[in-house]
């Protein structure tokens, strides 16, 4: 005999899980998001070869004095 209180329930009698019935979102295929980023990394690298170049002026103002003669 079996006990039908412990019995699994048939597939048609489990519910339905919560969003078995909407479709998939999907992103919007606009490449903006890539040019924007483009972007961002090119001014990120401007800005830190412009640190660079003001650096490397600073330093050879400060120490033109020390520079040997042939280099100059």
């Amino acid at each position: 005999m079996v006990d039908e209180s412990r019995a699994q329930p048939k597939s048609r009698d489990r519910p339905r899980r919560y969003n078995t019935t909407v479709p998939p979102t999907e992103r919007p295929t606009d490449s903006t998001d890539k040019h924007h980023r483009h972007a961002a990394y090119a001014a990120e690298t401007t800005g830190l070869l412009l640190i660079a170049f003001l650096l490397l002026a600073l330093t050879i103002i400060r120490y033109w004095h020390a520079i040997h003669w042939s280099v100059r």
